[in-house]
């Protein structure tokens, strides 16, 4: 397939004619972002089949109902990455539910390790140092935000529970990225990891 506007390529994938075509080219285009986001939620020592499928269900459907008229600035990249990264979090929540219906194991297997421990308490300190990092550089409404995207609540949930609309949510993620990539202090935590 020729070199083709991005824009063009997304009314193709909407359309009837070339949609096959056309998706794959978006696909090919867009893999590096699928994988990044993939290597996020999922282990690469484990089969990221199913994860890869299931982005490139998202990227479909991203195709399909992106609309730039309606998007108010927001690039389809940007949307296609929300996308991708929502239906992982659904996968990823799904596999946890269904490891949780699994066979019980014994108390002996339940028990942690020691590294597993040492591996939990590092964390938690970690966390709790960026998170008063965070709280002194950001402000109240920034920080509300940064701690309910820490705990993993969508733009969605973030939105309804500060009364705000989902693209303040964004627009606040997008400062507080900024802002904490700046800070040396964090940068050094995040690279001491």
């Amino acid at each position: 397939m020729k070199e083709t506007e991005l824009s063009e390529l997304l009314e193709m994938v909407k359309g009837r004619e070339n949609a096959d075509e056309a998706f794959s080219e978006l696909l090919s285009r867009y893999m590096p972002l699928i994988k990044k986001r993939v290597a996020t939620y999922f282990d690469c020592a484990s089969d990221v089949s199913e994860p890869m499928q299931e982005a490139s269900i998202a990227l479909h459907s991203a195709a399909v109902t992106y609309d730039a008229d309606k998007c108010d600035g927001v690039t389809f990249g940007l949307y296609a990455g929300v996308c991708i990264s929502n239906r992982l979090k659904s996968l990823l929540r799904k596999k946890v539910r269904d490891s949780d219906k699994t066979e019980h194991f014994s108390e002996a297997e339940k028990l942690p390790s020691e590294l597993d421990v040492e591996s939990s308490v590092v964390t938690h300190d970690v966390c709790e140092r960026v998170m008063t990092l965070a709280k002194n550089l950001l402000s109240g409404f920034e920080y509300e935000v940064f701690r309910m995207g820490f705990e993993r609540y969508t733009t969605k949930d973030i939105a309804a529970a500060l009364g705000k609309t989902p693209k303040s949510i964004d627009n606040a993620k997008f400062r507080i990225s900024q802002r904490l990539r700046t800070n040396r202090e964090i940068r050094e935590i995040l690279f001491d990891i």
